[in-house]
């Protein structure tokens, strides 16, 4: 599993303390921290500081919280973004994955070029603080759609959180292989992240039952040479450990032929 990171969210909600001690007992080496908008800066210094020996990564789920916003939101949603930005500076945080249109039905109160423009400043402003910006792909809105997701990428200079399971919800009545290409090849030298399950429904995330339903979106994110960071995106511990299992006999039988 060359430079290859298996990561796990914070599924014990922000218990640090419990989610460390589960990704050590567990073999990860890294955490996908997603972050509350009720810590202080003090309150969350003290939690990363319980992950100490993992590398951290960052993920704002935060519905309703956009900076592509038509009306004033878009502005008070930025000023978040940066607040939490300079926190994660504090610990030395490299990567933050955000997200547009995230808690909407449609792109109806969003802006496009307002998206543009604000997601390029807070790519800048990351980039300032030493952290990489990174876009992922929903099932709602524009990202839904991998000709508007690439271009929001090349237009904004943002890195790629690629959501597997994502992909695979919203591919409609397109051919998966071709749909998930899409996402993955324009994107290929920018894609930091992946979260990686089989895909989403109305009851939220679905756990592969076989290594086949994700072998061949695996084969295409193996060949996306800075994706080392693989989230798996569940919740139920005996799920994840599952899933760490079948990517763990798919990337060496991966890496045996290749």
């Amino acid at each position: 599993m060359k430079n290859l990171r298996f990561a796990l969210t914070n599924i014990f909600d922000q218990d640090a303390g419990r989610l460390a001690e589960f990704a050590h007992k567990f073999g990860f080496e890294g955490i996908d921290w997603s972050l509350s908008l009720n810590l202080s800066l003090g309150d969350f210094l003290r939690k990363m500081d319980k992950l100490k020996g993992f590398e951290v990564r960052y993920h704002c789920f935060w519905p309703r919280i956009d900076f592509a916003y038509a009306d004033q939101r878009a502005e008070q949603a930025m000023h978040i973004f940066r607040q939490m930005m300079v926190f994660v500076s504090k610990v030395d945080g490299r990567y933050i994955t955000i997200h547009i249109g995230l808690g909407q039905t449609s792109a109806k109160e969003l802006d496009w070029e307002k998206a543009i423009k604000n997601l390029s400043s807070l790519v800048l402003f990351g980039a300032e603080l030493g952290i990489t910006i990174c876009l992922e792909n929903i099932t709602r809105a524009w990202t839904s759609s991998p000709e508007m997701f690439q271009t929001l990428i090349e237009k904004t200079g943002a890195g790629v959180t690629l959501d597997i399971g994502h992909v695979h919800a919203c591919r409609k009545n397109r051919r998966f292989d071709d749909f998930f290409k899409l996402y993955l090849l324009p994107n290929k030298e920018r894609i930091f992240n992946a979260h990686i399950y089989h895909t989403e429904t109305h009851q939220g995330h679905v756990a592969p039952i076989s290594v086949n339903q994700l072998a061949d979106r695996l084969r295409l994110l193996r060949s996306a040479p800075s994706c080392n960071w693989w989230v798996i995106e569940l919740s139920k511990p005996d799920e994840i450990l599952q899933t760490k299992d079948l990517l763990t006999k798919f990337l060496y039988s991966y890496e045996r032929k290749s």
